[in-house]
């Protein structure tokens, strides 16, 4: 059995997609200042970096989720502030339908 991978180019819809996501970050006072990298492919966003706290990670990905053909947001956002909530490996949302 042979195994072929695929390897896609970012579409110009994904790359429309994560300068959206990108601007909403920007346009949110709590979030501008945090270097939050941002991908995206066919609806899914990923974001990564670091931010201050676990407040700054939930609104990051709400306001990911408020950007046009977002479906899923998985977060790779790390904090260092001491945190009841247990870090895992990721978290992700879903938009309510």
């Amino acid at each position: 059995m042979k195994t072929v991978a695929v390897v896609t180019k970012p579409s110009f819809i994904d790359a429309a997609m994560t300068t959206r996501v990108r601007g909403a970050l920007l346009s949110d006072p709590r979030t501008r200042q945090c270097p939050i990298e941002v991908q995206a492919a066919n609806g899914t966003v990923i974001l990564s970096g670091q931010v201050s706290g676990a407040e700054l990670a939930l609104r990051a990905q709400q306001l990911a989720l408020t950007v046009k053909g977002v479906d899923l947001v998985w977060t790779d956002l790390r904090w260092s502030e001491f945190s009841l909530i247990p870090k895992g490996p990721s978290v992700f949302s879903e938009r309510k339908a």
